[in-house]
């Protein structure tokens, strides 16, 4: 029993300790350290069960065997939540496979390494030797995978441009409540540089090539969970008007972690990329919802979803934003500045005095 408590302790303190500093670098929930707490627990049983086949293998290739173990171990808890664990943990696990696979394998490691040395170095020198080692195998590849997330996995910000059916010198209103959408100077300057942007009553306008004219509706900054910083991708998206059915588009993001990129989307999937270098890494999913009621069709909501792809596929949770609305009222009312509205002219008022002489 006193050859495997070395290995488990030993394991499961650098995994309650590496998670702590995964937490506070990555602005995980404190449910994440929890959670490597107890997880800890079995994973450690593990890592000391192996305590004789580290012992045999030597220091050469015990680290070896326990950086595999430790890999395996999390693959094999991905595959349990994502079979028969909660919707939000596996969405969780699906963020932070990497640093789970770099920490553990690290843990294993370092146990091993410390185990196979205990007969030949002593506790106090196989202690240092193991716990150096496995401090090196989470330093290089997690801040390989947070300097990977802070290029690739930065928050993408989303400004959707839609037509509306107003007269020529006016701008549709807004519903009330609604955030007005200004678009910055070198989103202006972007937009002119592709297509035709005029200054109109309502602010800033973009026209098409069938003079079709497009506002700003909403922004919005989609931000994967645990990397909230980074450089931030905008796409701006021109919604093309006159659809009648659902649709749906699958817009590839620019390849540059800043910068702008502009997309026109038409009917039946298609996608038109303007701007920056497309990225392998990260797309964006729109669908447009309609609804329709009689012979009326109106737009009835869009949902955006941004997808951070890895050369294994789709292991990473896409960031949802549902139930926006995708259209501008079609009337104009009197309470919103600069409208125009159409002044009926008043009936006369009844005279109830003598009438008037006749000549």
């Amino acid at each position: 029993m006193n050859a495997y408590l070395p290995t488990y302790w030993f394991t499961w303190a650098f995994l309650i300790i590496a998670a702590a500093l995964a937490q506070a670098a990555s602005h995980l929930p404190v449910s994440y350290v929890k959670d490597a707490f107890f997880a800890g627990l079995f994973a450690a049983i593990l890592s000391a069960a192996l305590s004789k086949v580290y012992a045999r293998t030597g220091p050469r290739f015990a680290p070896l065997i326990g950086a595999t173990a430790g890999a395996l171990w999390v693959v094999a808890m991905f595959f349990r939540l994502r079979w028969f664990g909660y919707p939000d943990d596996f969405e969780m696990a699906q963020w932070t496979l990497g640093t789970d696979i770099s920490v553990h394998a690290a843990g294993f490691a370092g146990a091993a390494l410390m185990t196979a040395l205990v007969p030949r170095q002593g506790m106090g020198k196989a202690l240092g030797a193991g716990f150096l080692l496995a401090a090196a195998m989470t330093v290089i590849p997690y801040g390989t995978i947070r300097w990977i997330d802070y290029r690739v996995a930065g928050p993408v910000e989303v400004v959707l441009f839609v037509s509306a059916e107003v007269p020529a010198g006016e701008f549709p209103a807004r519903r009330p409540g609604a955030v007005s959408v200004v678009l910055r100077p070198e989103e202006v300057r972007f937009l002119k540089e592709r297509l035709l942007v005029v200054d109109g009553p309502g602010g800033d306008e973009v026209l098409d090539d069938q003079g079709h004219r497009f506002w700003p509706l909403w922004r919005r900054r989609l931000t994967y969970p645990g990397n909230p910083g980074g450089p931030v991708r905008t796409l701006m998206v021109i919604l093309p008007p006159g659809l009648i059915d659902s649709d749906h588009w699958t817009i590839p993001v620019h390849q540059e972690p800043d910068g702008l990129a502009l997309a026109l989307l038409g009917a039946q999937k298609k996608v038109t990329p303007l701007g920056k270098p497309l990225s392998q890494s990260v797309r964006l999913e729109l669908k447009l919802l309609v609804q329709k009621k009689g012979e009326a069709t109106r737009y009835s909501a869009i949902e955006v979803q941004t997808f951070r792809l890895s050369p294994v596929g789709d292991l990473y949770a896409p960031i949802t934003t549902q139930g926006l609305s995708a259209e501008f009222p079609a009337t104009l009312p009197e309470s919103v500045p600069g409208a125009k509205t159409e002044v009926k002219p008043r009936k006369p008022r009844p005279n109830f005095g003598p009438a008037p002489a006749q000549k």
